[in-house]
């Protein structure tokens, strides 16, 4: 085996123990979205949140309403805030809500909605931008 020098050893080492440090230097590391669960069910939705310029947006309030349980008696409100890619996912969402889920997202003046149906689509998808 070759002599390494201690810079390079050292070097070889982190690259091999922490596979992530090269991203981590580089600044291209996904930001993962904020995630938070509603522990109902199987479904979930990713939210992606974009301002008027395209650009996603960082620390957006992202409240829901469920009803679920007979009859819908029970409620659970979730509240989170967008990471900094602009995303939030909720999982674990009840596959067969009692009312219409709406998901609601604000920051500042600027506000959007979107209506998540998993009798349609289990596994959603949402791109909102506030203008």
């Amino acid at each position: 085996m070759r002599n390494l020098s201690l810079p390079a050893l050292l070097l070889f080492s982190l690259m091999v123990f922490c596979p992530q440090a090269e991203f981590a230097q580089s600044g291209t590391a996904a930001v993962p979205p904020t995630e938070i669960s509603a522990d109902l069910g199987s479904c979930s939705a990713l939210i992606t949140v974009t301002g008027a310029d395209s650009k996603p947006v960082y620390n957006a309030k992202v409240t829901t309403h469920i009803r679920y349980g007979f009859m819908g008696v029970k409620k659970l409100d979730l509240e989170t805030y967008t990471s900094a890619a602009g995303q939030v996912k909720i999982v674990k969402l009840p596959e067969v809500p009692k009312k219409p889920m709406f998901i609601y997202i604000s920051k500042d003046e600027k506000l959007g909605s979107v209506e998540f149906d998993p009798d349609v689509r289990c596994r959603a998808t949402f791109d909102v931008q506030l203008k």
